[in-house]
């Protein structure tokens, strides 16, 4: 399956062909390269290997630092890696610059990010709880979670309860936004709607995995 690694630069507004606003996130993909491939013979199955922004070879650890240096590739801060067919990955060489237009305008895309830290939070932000009445009466109980286990067997509180905790900088995909247009020449994706993460945050681009096996399901 193709795929992008690149840079969330932030959020901004387009007008389609009707004159409608469209917001989109722009993604910027200019330091993506090739650096290495898997082939039949030698790993036992087809892959290309992306590099996304510029590093210096010190600061990688060795499994990096070594894959980079039997590659021949410039250094690069985030590494994956993406299956695809023998004659997909023989149009790839190392070294090669990886251009946003592997994906069409008005194609469906799926973009995992991570999310923002939000530190520490009570149960009303992280997850959403109505809270407590607040009349004359209340004091001190409108964003409490309430009561968290039960006076009978088992008498324990219940694993997964959702309670005050760490909120943020979790692994998030959001599945089908639209490729609203590809700046080849910028190295820019524009896709309609917000994604996970801060700006500047890296993030991967795939195919949509609905459409695909949606797709699928047709050809059986």
């Amino acid at each position: 399956m193709k795929g992008l690694i690149g840079k969330k630069v932030g959020m901004t507004q387009v007008f389609d062909a009707d004159g409608n606003m469209v917001p989109v996130t722009i993604i910027d993909v200019n330091s993506l390269i090739v650096v290495g491939k898997r082939t039949q013979e030698t790993d036992k199955y087809t892959a290309v290997t992306l590099g996304f922004g510029e590093a210096k070879e010190k600061k990688l650890n060795k499994p990096e630092a070594g894959h980079v240096k039997k590659s021949g590739a410039a250094p690069r801060k985030h590494i994956k890696e993406f299956r695809l067919t023998a004659e997909e990955v023989a149009a790839f060489n190392v070294g090669d610059a990886v251009k946003p237009d592997l994906f069409k305008k008005g194609e469906l895309v799926d973009v995992t990010g991570i999310t923002k830290g939000r530190g520490t939070q009570g149960v009303v932000k992280r997850w959403k709880f109505r809270g407590f009445g607040q009349t004359h009466g209340t004091h001190e109980y409108r964003k409490h979670p309430g009561a968290i286990g039960q006076r009978k067997t088992p008498g324990r509180v219940y694993p997964n309860k959702k309670m005050p905790g760490h909120y943020g900088v979790e692994q998030i995909t959001t599945q089908n936004l639209t490729v609203v247009d590809v700046l080849t020449d910028k190295g820019l994706l524009l896709v309609k709607g917000g994604i996970a993460g801060h700006n500047d945050g890296v993030v991967i681009v795939k195919p949509s995995i609905k459409v695909a096996m949606r797709l699928a399901n047709k050809k059986k």
